[in-house]
């Protein structure tokens, strides 16, 4: 594919995944604004619980999606039809037992649900759970027909597929909470939509490529499968530590302090979580043609791509950690009130804890174009092992709440997961030495935190009420931050690039 093709393409990806992700942010705050005034903190801390719960129980996933999307880039470059059709089949057949798995694990822990809530319950706690759970399962039904798309640079055909069907549900969702307050129809409408939208891009993908239709009797060469088993039993290691380091937060929470402050964390969490799901598509949008660039461009072309790549996502993390640290908490004010704002500390740790994480994705998203995942896997497992000790410590031993799990979190990434993950990219897929990398992390990280620190202290002196003071602070912060960083970025040969790109793109609008 031609770097034009492979830029148009990437560059599609990420305008329909940041415009659908913006779109998705306004849906979830309407409806998390209804169930809180309409169901309250104990029923949303029930929703963080099981949306935790459920991540861990599908582990049996073990990152099969990933090894299958990256084994389909060469035959996909290659237009070999009978290869791909032998990768959906064996995608299809295990996603089925998958769901039986996460189906019978799930079955498993529901008479044990009521023990992993601290002070009190909710009626009806284990229907929730079920419908939590029909929820999870269905979303694999007809799903591994997604990985075509996404491999084929064609992932805004399943984004706007998933955006139409969050409008719906979310209008139906907002009704039912006003009308009838009813939390067991709120998931029923859940688990509908996550069936409809499946469904619905399953017959897209039949209608893209007809020679899928017939699945049956096409069987994977042994090469084949033995390359999808080797990517995937280093993705068991990588799937398994993010599920404990991501996936264990609410139900630490919930454990030692209760369904309360999960509730109150889950509205932090959905701002950061929404801004996050921004940058990883804006950014994580180009990992197909990353995935291509790899099999067709020389090894000094790609190691350019990663340093632009690095310094884009570095630049796009710097200014909304700024934001975050100027307007998290007026904006928590303004949405939903002052009693719902955590400590001042717990608020800092969670801007921390963003930053860092966003800061990796450049490096997993080579990770997953090269199909590094077998040399991740034993990584990933210290990784968990570390971050689960580390957040339990934290959190029963030193009563440090809610900032105490994501200290564990913290400390992990930055002891194992800052250098490891863009290590492995750079010797064993660029071939470069690590040491300019990290020179750049450095003064990166320096940046950031002095601009989290200059914005938060921002905050507290200007204490404006209101949306109008929430609209100034933001105007102010940006202003500021654009200044810092054109003064300390002018001359790096990334922004020039990124600069002129712009250009280029603001001069064809």
């Amino acid at each position: 594919m031609k770097e034009s093709s492979r830029l148009q393409r990437s560059l599609l990806n990420s305008v329909v995944a940041s415009l659908t992700q913006m779109a998705t942010i306004l849906l979830r705050f309407v409806v998390q604004t209804t169930f809180i005034h309409e169901l309250g903190l104990r029923y949303l801390g029930v929703n963080g619980l099981f949306n935790n719960i459920l991540a861990l129980l599908s582990f049996s996933e073990l990152g099969l999606g990933s090894a299958i999307i990256f084994s389909m880039y060469r035959p996909l470059a290659e237009d070999q039809r009978n290869e791909i059709a032998a990768l959906m089949s064996f995608y299809r057949k295990a996603y089925a037992f998958i769901a039986a798995i996460v189906s019978m694990l799930g079955l498993i822990i529901l008479p044990f649900i009521g023990l992993l809530i601290k002070h009190g319950s909710v009626p009806y706690i284990r229907i929730y759970f079920c419908l939590f759970l029909a929820n999870t399962v269905v979303s694999y039904l007809f799903a591994y027909k997604r990985s075509i798309l996404t491999a084929d640079q064609k992932d805004y055909v399943n984004l706007a597929n998933q955006f139409i069907f969050m409008l719906f549900q979310s209008i139906v969702q907002v009704v039912i909470l006003l009308v009838w307050k009813n939390y067991f129809l709120f998931l029923i409408i859940l688990v509908t939509c996550t069936f409809l939208s499946n469904l619905v891009i399953s017959l897209q993908v039949d209608r893209r490529y007809p020679y899928l239709n017939n699945l049956s009797g096409v069987k994977l060469p042994k090469s084949d499968l033995d390359d999808i088993v080797h990517n995937t039993m280093g993705l068991i290691g990588s799937q398994i530590g993010g599920i404990i380091v991501f996936g264990t937060d609410n139900l630490l929470i919930s454990s030692f302090l209760g369904l309360v402050s999960v509730g109150l964390y889950t509205n932090y969490s959905l701002i950061t979580n929404a801004l996050g799901g921004i940058l990883n598509k804006a950014v994580g949008a180009a990992t197909a043609s990353l995935g291509n660039l790899t099999v067709n461009g020389s090894k000094e072309h790609v190691y350019q791509i990663f340093q632009r790549y690095v310094f884009l996502n570095f630049s796009l993390t710097f200014f909304v950690v700024s934001m975050l640290a100027s307007c998290l908490d007026p904006f928590i004010k303004v949405w939903i009130g002052s009693r719902y704002l955590l400590s001042a500390t717990t608020v800092f740790v969670i801007i921390i804890n963003f930053a860092i994480n966003q800061m990796r994705q450049p490096a997993g998203n080579f990770i997953a174009a090269y199909g590094l995942y077998r040399k991740i896997g034993w990584k990933s497992i210290i990784e968990a092992f570390f971050n689960l000790l580390l957040s339990v410590f934290f959190i029963a031993v030193l009563k440090l709440g809610i900032a105490g799990t994501l200290l564990g979190t913290i400390l992990t990434n930055l002891l194992i997961n800052a250098w490891w993950e863009p290590g492995l990219v750079l010797k064993y897929g660029i071939g470069k030495k690590f040491s300019p990398y990290l020179k750049d992390y450095l003064v990166y990280m320096l940046v950031l935190c002095l601009s989290l620190t200059f914005n938060f202290y921002l905050s507290t002196v200007l204490d404006w009420r209101g949306f109008a003071g929430l609209f100034l602070i933001a105007i102010v912060s940006l202003t500021a931050d654009i200044f810092i960083f054109v003064l300390l970025f002018w001359h790096k040969k990334e922004f020039v690039f990124l600069w002129e790109l712009l250009m280029r793109l603001l001069k064809k609008i």
